[in-house]
């Protein structure tokens, strides 16, 4: 899709949270110099797991994990976690600068007859994705998002589910879905959907399922009528598993997401925790959307000071789903720490990736 989604929130969660910043890795020295080949930081201080939407092309330009964005009438949209109690949501006429906050409420969640709500208010909501169906032209937040479970609340195991609202206008008000939600209850709960439409038209949604389980998984959803976007096709099918194929992940790996260049589907994830130095953006390859998936040795972003400037844990990220035509090249956006190390002040960047082949590459690092 072309939506990307982007970290504006001030006050933000992901499912690693619980990581000690006393752990944190080293970050690197700051730089005076303007980062090369990514643009940033903006919506500080926090706008943590942004999505991208493009308003104007009708092309699905999302960014996934944690900050969402779409391209529509000529503007950028992108939404990301916030205060547990909305989601938080920012545009721009250009996807590199002029990012400015929309005014909510974005998410009409006391409506989800299966989310919870904790004695201080906080839904947790995390990580909204939206795509625009072609059905009615209606906007789907999958606009999948995550909030605690219902059924989980005052328990020793609270926990995630995933499910879907609806809006006429992209910037909301989204209007719940009730009857589509996934929980995984006999396990540990999911986050961190996101949406992906293939060459052949069928639709997906890939998410993760919690710890100690931590799998990434993708399940079809309907394609065509009232229904597109907000039922479920079939069972779903694990394509990833943390700390697999010979990697170190820190024992956590969040926020997928697919995108198609050519005859090559790129799995996108973010490994280890989102509260130091050490996240990152990672990627996998396969020539079929439900796998297998190989993961590629050298992350796509990490903690470094490659690009000119210091970028410290980037990950939460999003990509340019459709093509625009340009087989060699998707816009991501994606959120970093600051040199407060607070993760409730994290920030956005967005740059270019080159695709070449099955590998991508930013910039000149």
């Amino acid at each position: 899709m072309l939506h990307t989604f982007l970290p504006l929130a001030a006050l933000f969660t992901t499912s690693a949270l619980s990581s000690s910043l006393s752990s944190a890795a080293r970050a690197p020295e700051a730089a005076a110099e303007q980062c090369n080949g990514i643009s940033g930081p903006f919506l500080g201080p926090s706008f943590p797991d942004p999505c991208e939407l493009n308003k104007g092309s009708l092309q699905e330009t999302a960014l996934t994990s944690y900050i969402a964005i779409y391209y529509i009438d000529d503007t950028w949209y992108s939404f990301g976690t916030s205060n547990g109690k909305d989601f938080q949501g920012a545009k721009s006429a250009k996807f590199d600068s002029g990012w400015s906050k929309l005014k909510g409420p974005t998410l009409a969640i006391k409506e989800a007859t299966w989310a919870g709500q904790q004695e201080n208010g906080v839904y947790g909501l995390w990580a909204p994705d939206v795509f625009r169906r072609s059905s009615d032209n209606k906007f789907v937040m999958f606009v999948y998002f995550a909030a605690l479970d219902k059924e989980t609340i005052g328990t020793k195991k609270v926990q995630h589910c995933i499910g879907a609202a609806v809006s006429d206008d992209i910037a909301g008000v989204y209007h719940p879905e009730n009857d589509f939600v996934q929980c995984n209850r006999t396990s540990s709960g999911v986050i961190d959907p996101a949406w992906f439409k293939d060459t052949d038209g069928k639709q997906y949604v890939v998410y993760k399922t919690e710890i100690p389980e931590n799998w990434l998984e993708i399940r079809e959803v309907r394609n065509s009528g009232p229904k597109e976007g907000v039922e479920w096709v079939g069972n779903a099918q694990k394509l990833l598993r943390v700390n697999g194929q010979g990697f170190s992940d820190g024992n956590n790996m969040e926020a997928p997401y697919i995108f198609k260049r050519g005859d090559t589907y790129f799995l996108t994830y973010s490994t280890h925790s989102t509260a130091d130095a050490t996240y990152d953006v990672q990627y996998a390859t396969a020539k079929k959307v439900n796998g297998p998936y190989t993961r590629v040795k050298e992350p796509l972003l990490k903690t470094t000071n490659a690009f000119g400037c210091k970028l410290i844990g980037p990950g939460g990220a999003s990509f340019q789903r459709g093509s625009n035509g340009n087989q060699e090249v998707t816009k991501i956006i994606f959120h970093g720490l600051t040199d407060a190390m607070d993760i409730n002040k994290r920030v956005v960047y967005t740059a270019t990736v080159q695709v070449n082949g099955d590998r991508l590459s930013i910039g000149s690092a």
